[in-house]
């Protein structure tokens, strides 16, 4: 009886567990099914033929078969996706049947789901008022664990994961680009690490993403005999846009993209992620178009349509002028580069017909302008609110360390806050269409003032206010007054973070990738208590910082041989072979000329004969999207730049460029960047010898001087110090450009 035992006592502690007895006593049969056992003879001639039955149908393998109370067949699930699909619809009666047995994790548990398995275990029918709630949390259980089970794979799409909640899709064959890899470097490293855990009240993730591989660029310029107007020197960059939108896509992606956008409701954003793009080693930043589609066209066909044109425009932005004049400048050739698409969900809220998050965000790892307590190592981070459009092209936006929110830099007095404040955003605009497209390259995002932002209720987080009663900055919208973009909620309230989960981030990229970091990034908040703040992680890249090696040999040059002086020099080296100076005209600056002061540098670069470098002088941001914060010239127009200076005046004070698509391809290009500032008195510009050379060429605003001998120019990247040294004979060591690390 020894059998009949173990089987009672299996019983009392398990309701549930299938057991078969075996003996050779028949009496057994009834006894054990009063226990809601199983029996087998021992003798039985299909012995082996009723254990394998028992097994198959107690103990989970083969399909989960849905039956009814008296045993009849409903339907069956031979994967998850179908076994979660016929859950939604088979009787109550057979939901409960199986429930009160546990076939459900059992048979979860045998094809290798323990996770899921472990979780709908302890569940009991008596823990809910009725059979649905039991149904639904039967459901969203697995549904939780195929999202968790698919993230951080690379899937190459088919219709059998259409539906599939996968964050990352490929939609065709090919490499996935530069930008496309650090994607999915970044939701494995999400994956990897308890980011989510530490940080309970904000949803960390990156949006969902599908690439189109370098295979269909090859075969679209192939096909539509692209190759010669791409590399023809003399066409016009609107030349090849119109060439190429003439072209066709291959019917397969096409037909895929058609599958695809069946099952994508939100706007998206149309990104490029070439193969140099992102790279360790001269990344190409912000070169190439994006477009952000609203997406809400309610024919497919129309917005397929929209789809393809900005894919086709991506495409056509490899090969124009600005891109062309920077690959000249590295040590890449333009037929080693190729195209990756990424569409991605584009991260925001809809108010009316905008678009837009509550924040955009740019990380960096190692900071170029350390102030107060801050080292260049703990990082630096750029925010503005509505899309990144803000920050990429170097217009106002709110800069601080992670390590220390509390100190904003641009923000040393009432005044200072107003004027450096950001006072317009991006978003997109959600009644525009093919309208956005047609224009070529034409921006398709719109811009919209303050005013616009608290109606939509995001200035919440976003603003602070400098009353008119007493002209003090107060966190409260409920003040009269002029609004300026704080963002207290994230650097004082704490509402969402953000400093301390950028420092985690920036920590986990840099230990992962070995080398300082750039992260962007969106945050969405919400007021209502059943949604949860999320951080979207749109971007992780290499960082290019200039090397740390110490320059010793000029400490010793007096000061009466140094033309220019600065504390906050960027990249590494000695260079030794510029005879050319440009330099903007302090006396005869013009804020409001700024766009024909970039024409007329424009004109004199095209005149380097062999592309000789300069040096480029200016008040200013160079690069700036906003003509009235600095010279807003285009790459292509200052190529043959080697050192570039920005000098800040009384009457011009502004910020620095960093966090620019510009500055970034300035630092990647090894060019020495130095910043004056006027309030420093260590600084320096020695005006009164740049006027005492003869002059090349001169307009009212700007000036050429071509020198007999070169000037030396020797940067510190440990101290920030740089020194541009006047002609004095030769120098000891000069940079070697290709092994250097930075400048």
């Amino acid at each position: 009886n020894a059998g009949l035992k173990l089987t009672e006592y299996i019983r009392n502690k398990d309701s549930d567990m299938p057991i078969v007895l075996q003996s050779t006593n028949s009496e057994f049969d009834q006894v054990v099914k009063k226990i809601n056992a199983s029996f087998i003879h021992k003798n039985s001639p299909t012995l082996l033929q009723d254990l394998e039955d028992f097994i198959v149908n107690n103990f989970g393998f083969g399909d989960f078969v849905f039956r009814d109370r008296k045993g009849k067949e409903i339907s069956r699930a031979n994967d998850l996706k179908k076994f979660q699909k016929i859950l939604r619809k088979i009787p109550s009666n057979s939901l409960e049947y199986h429930a009160s047995k546990n076939h459900f994790s059992n048979w979860l548990a045998v094809r290798g789901e323990f996770n899921i398995a472990s979780n709908l275990r302890p569940v009991k029918i008596r823990d809910f008022n009725n059979i649905n709630d039991l149904r639904k949390v039967i459901i969203d259980e697995i549904e939780a664990g195929r999202h968790a089970r698919s993230e951080g794979r690379v899937v190459q799409y088919s219709d059998d994961v259409k539906d599939e909640n996968i964050n990352f899709v490929r939609l065709s064959t090919g490499s996935l680009g530069g930008k496309a890899r650090g994607l999915a470097f970044a939701i494995n490293l999400l994956n990897e690490t308890s980011l989510n855990d530490k940080f309970a009240n904000i949803n960390i993730r990156v949006p969902k993403v599908a690439v189109i591989g370098t295979d269909e660029f090859d075969y679209f310029m192939n096909e539509n005999k692209l190759w010669k107007i791409a590399f023809a020197k003399d066409k016009s960059d609107k030349s090849i846009i119109n060439a190429f939108l003439k072209g066709s896509l291959s019917k397969k992606i096409k037909s895929t993209l058609s599958k695809y956008l069946s099952n994508i409701k939100n706007p998206i954003a149309v990104r490029s992620s070439s193969l140099l793009e992102d790279s360790q080693y001269q990344p190409l930043a912000g070169m190439y178009a994006t477009y952000m589609l609203p997406n809400a066209d309610q024919s497919k066909s129309i917005r397929l349509e929209e789809l393809i044109k900005a894919i086709k425009l991506v495409y056509a932005s490899t090969y124009l002028k600005e891109p062309k004049s920077l690959i000249e400048g590295s040590v890449h050739r333009h037929e080693e580069e190729k195209m990756a698409i990424i569409i991605m969900e584009l991260i925001g809220k809809k108010h009316e017909h905008r678009f837009y998050p509550s924040i955009s965000g740019l990380a960096q790892s190692f900071n170029y302008y350390p102030v107060s307590y801050m080292k260049r190592k703990e990082g630096v981070v750029y925010l503005a609110l509505g899309l990144g459009r803000t920050i990429a092209e170097g217009e106002k936006s709110l800069r601080f360390s992670p390590k220390y929110p509390g100190i904003i830099p641009q923000y040393y007095s009432v005044r200072s806050t107003i004027s450096n404040s950001q006072n317009q955003f991006y978003a997109l605009d959600l009644k525009k269409g093919m309208k956005q497209l047609k224009g070529g390259l034409s921006e398709n995002t719109s811009i919209f003032d303050l005013d616009t932002a608290e109606k939509d209720r995001e200035l919440d987080w976003a603003a602070s206010v400098v009353t008119k009663a007493d002209n003090v900055v107060k966190d409260s919208l409920r003040h009269d007054g002029t609004r300026v973009i704080t963002f207290p909620s994230v650097l004082k309230w704490k509402t969402a973070p953000l400093p301390e989960l950028l420092m985690d981030l920036l920590a986990l990229g840099e230990s992962s990738l070995g080398c300082p970091v750039e992260i962007e990034f969106a945050v969405n908040l919400f007021n209502q208590e059943d949604k949860m703040n999320e951080f979207c992680l749109l971007q992780i890249k290499p960082m290019v910082v200039g090397g740390l090696d110490r320059i010793q040999e000029f400490d010793s040059i007096q000061k009466q041989n140094i033309l220019c002086r600065s504390n906050i020099a960027l990249g590494n080296g000695v260079i030794d072979n510029i005879r050319n100076i440009i330099i903007v005209n302090p006396k005869t600056f013009d804020a409001g000329k700024t766009k024909l002061i970039a024409k007329q540098i424009e004109k004199i670069n095209e005149k380097m004969i062999d592309k000789e470098k300069y040096v480029l002088i200016g008040p200013g941001r160079w690069g700036s999207a906003d003509p009235w914060l600095g010279i807003p010239v285009d790459w292509d127009q200052i190529s043959n730049a080697k050192v570039i200076v920005e000098y800040g005046m009384k009457s011009f004070p502004v910020d620095p460029s960093f966090g620019s698509h510009f500055f970034q391809n300035v630092t990647s290009m090894r060019i020495g960047y130095f910043t004056l500032n006027h309030k420093n008195k260590s600084d320096s510009l020695d005006l009164k010898w740049i006027n005492s050379q003869s002059t090349k060429q001169k307009t009212k605003f700007i000036k050429w001087i071509q020198l007999e001998k070169p000037l030396t120019i020797t940067i510190d990247g440990q101290t920030g110090d740089g020194n541009i040294i006047k002609p004095l004979g030769p120098v000891k060591e000069s940079m070697d450009e290709q092994e250097t690390s930075g400048i």
